[in-house]
């Protein structure tokens, strides 16, 4: 089946935060910095609060004074020390001094947008520029500017994990050992709908409602009532539609905190929407680490140790979990799909005057692999072996299950062997080099790219899921996850549907409101089928099990005698039955203190997430690329996959999550990179003419298949699938594209590999 959501959002009938207009509304607009590190000498808002049609101006000092708290870290983590890391906490506006461009210090609420943004131009700012650093190699340099002057050096933290002292031992004993640095770029992620908040007020109960894009309100209110100094139950979070996030929406943002503020303050509805440009600039961003790597492997080539000591670029502030992504997101797939013994991986957190960073589409899981497949290829060549074989030989493989990794994960499925024998089949390896000699007849160079992937799907496990049967024959299915265009309202309805065996049709999903479910953990780490679905599927076996209970008052039988099937409740070995339907009317006809039975609330079931909760979808990727040596210009020829994503729930949804993550990764490794001028830390990269995000003409027609292993850890047998493609697919193409260069003597170039980048490489060598 297709997904239920289409027919309303391609007819137009989708409703997005910048589709609100309630009577009354007032418009925002921020006043961002214009420079990357300075101290405030002057900020004078009078002019502007003068204004035609201007209701309120808020700078920091008016926060100060109304009690407003600053953004603070979710996620702190311990250095290998055992002390703790440097944390610098977001403010909602800055106060004394800017730190990075974009910075937001000044915000004013007007009648209209236009009278807004006028105002902003009367604002009279002046700075004192202090020295800046925007390159993340400079800022790990004794001698580096300081993104916090009080503070002794740019680290905000250095972390590590592993079997360090076996690795050292195996790299010590080790017959070869290859070492590669692999540079990852920050990352403008960019989603189809920009950010943008409605901050509304009730003066009467005290409480906020904030309706704002998100992947799950929970954490919003909750880090929305910390900054406001009240109870969470003096917050409301809705979010509607969503136009795509990636991670970007996840976070709490400044300007959410203002709408709500600045609500409060003139007693009317406001509304912020960001522009494109304010996103390029304020927006968190992905990626942004410097992978210094290497590989042992015995006289054998068979892999013995493998160890990453990197850099990553946290940006002028700590984000909410930016500092778990760049350390444990990272080892989650450490080694992935390769039996390796000695495993280690070193991250030094920097500041640098730059907009923070935190997840992005795989949550710092695409840099690990991708390094790890990149120092494969390169070490075969090195070595002059296979590089398939070289592959093939260290395998995880379907006897060493349960496999556990030296940095704790435990593998629950897979057959990665059966995956390389169909992969090369698939790809027509065999066939390559007929195709390498066409492209050359026509003055292009061609190259393969073969790599695994695997993911350790994560996310909350504060899951709560709530199922509510209807008089009239329709279920409600409540999740704390969040829609952000993937199709959960048809994953979570097709699961319910079959658990309590009634047509998909009848099923209403409802996500998107704090005041549904007082626990939800939102969206993240691909976990709407590990955690959210198999929760809606105990939930489901669990409402069976209550209204069982009240069927068998209302048919006046054992409980023991009433059969469930289709949708009705029977006593077993007759006729006399009743729907689901007609037992939540009977139910909602009782007093209310006379719904309750021993097996629960009668027909509303509420669950929790329990079990593991995390998965290994996993697969390859085989790619071919043709490079033309008069412009460098890559072209992605064909694009050929096989991923065990365990059971696929919905086969329209599924596939579109992978074909979205290969866009993406075609634009990781093809195209896409920020850049800011080292001298002034002005962003170079702030506009789609300046920034070039992948095209429907950049990816190929895409033959994929699937390669389904159980999972233990899912009740349902679906591992989810959100992030495996943005994990596995930069890794190929990098490789693909190294492997066209191979005849110029071409070892490495790093991401993004665009034609300047790959016609210098060509003409240097």
């Amino acid at each position: 089946m297709l997904r239920l959501e289409d027919e309303a959002l391609l007819t137009g009938k989708g409703r997005y935060v910048a589709d609100r207009h309630p009577g009354g509304m007032l418009a925002m607009a921020v006043l961002r910095a214009p420079l990357a590190h300075g101290a405030i000498r002057r900020l004078d808002v009078d002019a502007a609060r003068a204004m035609p049609g201007v209701r309120l101006v808020l700078t920091a000092a008016e926060l100060k004074a109304a009690g407003i708290g600053p953004l603070k870290v979710a996620g702190e983590i311990q250095n290998r020390d055992g002390s703790p890391m440097v944390v610098r906490h977001r403010p909602v506006l800055a106060e004394g001094a800017v730190k990075y461009v974009g910075e937001p210090i000044a915000a004013v609420i007007a009648d209209t947008e236009a009278m807004a943004m006028d105002a902003l131009e009367a604002i009279e700012l002046d700075f004192d520029e202090l020295p800046l650093v925007v390159d993340l190699e400079q800022a790990s340099q004794p001698d580096a500017p300081r993104v916090w002057p009080e503070l002794p050096d740019n680290r905000s933290f250095d972390w590590e994990i592993g079997n360090r002292e076996e690795t050292e031992r195996l790299f010590a004993g080790a017959a070869h050992v290859v070492e590669l640095t692999v540079h990852h770029p920050r990352i403008i992620i960019a989603p189809i709908e920009t950010r943008g908040a409605l901050g509304e007020y009730d003066p009467a109960s005290g409480r906020y409602t904030l309706t704002t894009p998100s992947q799950g309100v929970m954490a919003i209110r909750a880090t929305m009532a910390e900054c406001l100094g009240v109870g969470a139950d003096k917050v409301r979070v809705v979010t509607e539609d969503v136009g795509g996030s990636f991670a970007v929406k996840i976070w709490p943002y400044p300007e959410q905190v203002l709408a709500l503020v600045a609500a409060k303050a003139t007693g009317r509805t406001v509304q912020w929407i960001g522009s494109r440009s304010e996103g390029m600039v304020s927006d968190a961003m992905g990626r942004g680490r410097i992978d210094r790597a290497a590989l042992a492997l015995d006289k054998d080539y068979n892999f013995l140790a493998f160890r990453i000591d990197a850099l990553g670029d946290m940006g002028a502030f700590i984000n909410h979990v930016a500092a778990t992504i760049v350390t444990k997101g990272a080892v989650r797939v450490f080694g992935h799909c390769y039996r390796i013994p000695g495993l280690y991986y070193r991250v030094q957190g920097l500041f640098t005057n730059a907009v923070p960073t935190d997840a992005y589409r795989g949550a710092s899981k695409p840099e690990t692999v991708s390094t790890t497949e990149r120092l494969i290829d390169y070490a075969a060549d090195k070595l002059g072996i296979d590089r398939f074989e070289l592959r093939r030989r260290n395998l995880v493989t379907p006897a060493d299950l349960p496999y556990k990794t030296a940095m704790g994960e435990t593998y629950d499925g897979g057959d990665f062997p059966a995956i390389m024998d169909r992969i090369l089949k698939a790809a027509d390896v065999e066939g390559f080099p007929a195709r390498r000699a066409e492209s050359g007849a026509r003055g292009r160079k061609r190259g393969l790219g073969l790599t695994f992937h695997l993911h350790a799907t994560g996310g909350s496990t504060a899951e709560r899921s709530e199922i509510i049967a209807q008089p009239d024959g329709t279920v409600i299915v409540r999740s704390g996850t969040q829609d952000s265009g993937q199709g959960h309202r048809t994953a979570l309805a097709m699961v319910a549907a079959e658990t309590l065996e009634i047509p998909v049709e009848r099923i209403r999903v409802e996500q998107g409101d704090s005041d549904f479910l007082e626990k939800g953990g939102g969206t993240g780490g691909s976990n709407l089928m590990p955690i959210a679905a198999n929760t809606v599927h105990r939930t489901a076996e669990q409402l069976i099990r209550q209204a069982r209970a009240v069927a068998g008052q209302m048919l006046e039988a054992s409980v023991q005698d009433i059969e469930y099937g289709l949708g009705e409740f029977r006593i077993a070995g007759t006729d006399r039955k009743l729907s689901l339907g007609e037992v939540a009317a009977g139910w909602a006809a009782l007093p209310e203190g006379a719904r309750e039975t021993e097996m629960g609330s009668g027909c509303v079931a509420q669950l929790d997430f329990e079990g593991l909760h995390t998965t290994f979808p996993n697969g390859a990727y085989a790619v071919e690329v043709e490079v033309d040596p008069d412009t460098g210009k890559v072209d992605v020829a064909s694009w050929t996959g096989i991923d065990d994503l365990g059971r696929v729930i919905n086969e329209a949804t599924a596939l579109g999550q992978l074909h979205g993550g290969i866009g993406q990764s075609v634009g990781e490794a093809l195209l896409e990179a920020v850049r800011y001028d080292p001298e002034t830390g002005q962003l170079l990269s702030g506009s789609f003419m300046d920034y070039t995000l992948p095209r429907a003409d950049d990816v190929p027609a895409l033959d994929l298949g699937w390669a389904p292993t159980a999972s233990p850890n899912s009740l349902i047998g679906a591992k989810g699938v959100g992030e495996v493609a943005s994990i596995g697919g930069p890794g190929p193409v990098m490789n693909a594209v190294l492997d066209a260069l191979k005849p110029y003597g071409i070892k490495h170039i790093d991401i993004p590999m665009t034609p300047e980048t790959v016609w210098r490489s060509i003409n240097e060598s």
